[in-house]
């Protein structure tokens, strides 16, 4: 899939998306390449928060601070939220691209009010690192002795609590990292207090880096239910539309567009186009047809590379495009209004090349 970019002075586009009730994303484009950042809200899931002993272990932990309060969330939302996205990681990209496993704190006994925890880093004294492939087989095999998993780690400087966290770097040439990671923003604890009546809520986020969209990235976010082409035609219409708007209202708007947009026309082909725009009242998606299909016969006669300061486009070129052009959308403009010096034989010349390109 190519996506239509203009030249632009922007150096760095970034836009959010809705997906449904609880996804959303944003999306980052630099010079660096892309960014793209999937947050699904678990909302759906029990969650268990308790007073923790923080007011006295903070005492005496010198780093890695315990929060106030101790939450025990679904152990479901790895089963159904987690582990299928690195299962379709899997499936896009091969058997072995899976994420490490960065964090994670278990919840193992009988109930909410009945449990102990072991993290990841108790593993170190084995001299093996545990994986998610082993995290799954794990939760298979002790079902009934796992009753959910807890904060791991208190980020105090952002307010976040972190749940759990993996990492693949480079599972594609052109797919630099995915990361998994699921948070709850202390600051948005009042919004969930008044929208869901929770303490606090839980976050999964994708974060994707990429030097492209290609088709494995397109894959992966088809997994996730997102659409990514609807996004972008969402998009385009709604900027087209305003774009219109804002030329139509200004003639110095559309010179810029079609400027920006058109590298092979030159300052008085520009100058022309919109000249025979304005004195003809034509609308906007018949100049950008004009100016469209000028910029591609003056790119086709100089062997198919622009060149700005070539020579200007003749005014009955101008004018068979307009001619071209309201036909193309129906419009009734039958006797345009040109500029005396313009010959009308030309004009038919022209035409029968304009319909070639």
């Amino acid at each position: 899939m190519s996506i239509r970019r203009f030249p632009s002075r922007i150096t760095e586009r970034k836009f959010r998306a809705k997906i449904d009730k609880n996804t959303s994303l944003t999306f980052i484009e630099k010079d660096s390449g892309i960014q793209c950042i999937i947050k699904k809200d678990l909302i759906d899931y029990d969650m268990h928060v308790f007073p923790s002993e923080a007011p006295i272990t903070c005492d005496y932990l010198k780093k890695d601070i315990d929060p106030f309060e101790t939450t025990l969330a679904d152990i479901q939302i790895l089963e159904k939220e987690v582990f299928p996205v690195v299962i379709a990681i899997q499936e896009i990209f091969g058997e072995d691209k899976v994420p490490q496993l960065g964090k994670i704190r278990l919840a193992v006994g009988s109930s909410e009010s009945d449990f102990v925890t072991v993290d990841e880093s108790e593993f170190e004294i084995y001299d093996f690192p545990p994986s998610i492939q082993g995290l799954v087989e794990f939760l298979n095999s002790n079902r009934k002795g796992v009753i959910g998993f807890c904060d791991r780690e208190y980020q105090p400087e952002k307010g976040n609590l972190m749940f759990f966290s993996g990492i693949i770097k480079n599972p594609d040439q052109n797919l630099k990292m995915v990361e998994l990671k699921i948070l709850s923003s202390l600051h948005q604890r009042g919004l969930y207090m008044q929208q869901y009546h929770q303490y606090y809520g839980l976050q999964l986020y994708i974060n994707i880096k990429a030097d492209e969209i290609d088709d494995p990235f397109l894959e992966l976010l088809k997994t996730l239910n997102i659409d990514w082409e609807l996004l972008f035609l969402r998009r385009d219409l709604s900027m087209q539309s305003w774009t219109e708007i804002e030329c139509e209202r200004n003639s110095i708007n559309l010179k810029s567009y079609i400027r920006t947009k058109y590298d092979a026309l030159g300052y008085f082909d520009v100058n022309s186009i919109i000249r025979l725009v304005i004195k003809n009242d034509l609308s906007f998606k018949i100049a950008d047809h004009i100016a469209d299909l000028l910029n591609r016969a003056k790119i086709q006669r100089e062997g198919g590379l622009p060149k700005e300061h070539d020579e200007n486009i003749d005014k009955a070129e101008i004018a068979a495009a307009a001619q071209l052009a309201c036909a193309y959308f129906g419009e009734n403009k039958n006797i345009l209004v040109f500029d005396k010096d313009v010959d009308v034989k030309e004009i038919e010349k022209f035409t029968n090349e304009l319909i070639n390109i």
